[in-house]
């Protein structure tokens, strides 16, 4: 998913810092091929989250003063040679710029494809999307979550730099016909099939399907009134006695023996329950990809260094604060009919497989569209955010 969603990460760059001088709202074009004009306000936009980017890729370099915020002295970092995450070194403004013209170029793309492939969307995937545009237009990206206090809507923004509501929810919609040239490439039947026994292999090189649960070693203690008043913490960590450690230790040694002679997690994760007189069954099940995994390296290793079918048991974390983890990874090959033979699963595995091949064939065929170019575009520089 990571490499697949990258072409268009530019929808999901909402990191809103900056309020500039508007700029003209005469609709024009900005980019443009023989089937599809985009309006000035997605080069803007393209342009502005590229800006973001760059100005944290500078905050990354060594000239960066955070306390001062300044940039090898200077207050814009735009002169600052920054580089990207593929490698790519320029100075910022140029970088700024490249990227939005290459952003410009792949929603060309995409619509090339998408229209050569005669897709379509449904109406209700349509409806979604631009449901979700118009909510973080007039509300905010909190605003649902948390309620009117944290209402800011994307469109104090964006509307004075010149970018239309239209041009913001195309963002969205394309980011939807994306997917879909994507599925129509590599579904049953695309001119990029990927068959079942392809999927298969590459779903039971690269995937891991592991359970565990955890129990704390150590107990925490809420500072008394003197050592808050004195500017103690307001906690800490103690861990358990000896002998309750040892208890702790001992049952998920027995956790992982029934395990490795053959029971079934849930069975053993059952007994844990109660045995520990939890309310609700606290075990963690998944199958991913190891290397995207967000659980923690500590967890990540114990896990990679199991065989299919074993379980373990390990204490994890420093004095006073360790957690005793159970750990089973199961057998990738059980989960094959879950993962390949259910439709979203499916995708997701696909996407997974494919997705860095897409991103290139989009690349390549965004340089070879004949695009032309607005001589608008020119008015509109990184320098404009810094006004």
């Amino acid at each position: 998913m990571k490499n697949f969603t990258k072409l268009l990460a530019v929808v999901l760059c909402m990191v809103i810092a900056l309020s500039t001088s508007a700029c003209s709202l005469k609709p024009q074009y900005s980019y443009k091929t023989d089937d599809t004009e985009l309006a000035i306000g997605v080069y803007i936009y393209a342009l502005y989250s590229a800006y973001s980017q760059a100005q944290s890729l500078a905050q990354e370099t060594e000239g960066y003063d955070s306390e001062a915020g300044t940039y090898d002295g200077s207050e814009s970092f735009l002169k600052v040679q920054i580089t990207d995450q593929d490698g790519v070194t320029a100075t910022a403004d140029q970088w700024i710029t490249d990227q939005a013209d290459k952003t410009l170029r792949n929603l060309l793309a995409i619509e090339h494809e998408y229209n050569r492939l005669g897709a379509t969307m449904d109406e209700a995937t349509v409806e979604s999307y631009k449901a979700s545009a118009k909510e973080y237009w007039d509300y905010g990206p909190y605003y649902a979550m948390y309620g009117e206090q944290y209402k800011s809507p994307y469109s104090d923004v964006f509307e004075p730099l010149g970018v239309s509501y239209e041009s913001f929810e195309y963002f969205y919609v394309t980011s939807a016909k994306q997917e879909v040239v994507f599925d129509l490439l590599y579904a049953e039947g695309g001119e990029k099939a990927v068959s079942d026994e392809e999927l298969t292999k590459y779903f039971t090189e690269n995937y891991t399907s592991y359970s565990y649960f955890n129990t704390n070693m150590y107990e925490t203690q809420e500072a008394t009134a003197d050592s808050a008043e004195s500017g103690g913490a307001l906690s800490t960590n103690v861990a358990l006695s000896e002998k309750e450690m040892k208890k702790i230790e001992s049952d998920f040694k027995g956790y992982a023996d029934s395990l490795n002679g053959g029971k079934k997690f849930s069975d053993v994760s059952s007994k844990f329950t109660k045995d520990y007189e939890l309310e609700n069954d606290p075990s963690v099940s998944n199958v991913e990809i190891m290397d995207n995994s967000v659980i923690g390296a500590d967890l990540v290793s114990a896990i990679n260094d199991l065989d299919e079918g074993k379980a373990t048991n390990k204490a994890i974390g420093e004095e006073n604060s360790q957690v005793m983890y159970l750990f089973y990874k199961g057998k990738i090959a059980d989960k094959v009919d879950e993962y390949i033979k259910d439709a979203t699963n499916r995708k997701s595995v696909l996407q997974s497989f494919k997705g860095e091949e897409f991103t290139s064939y989009i690349d390549e065929l965004a340089i070879s569209l004949e695009v032309e170019i607005s001589k608008a575009v020119s008015k509109y520089t990184p320098a404009m955010f810094e006004e």
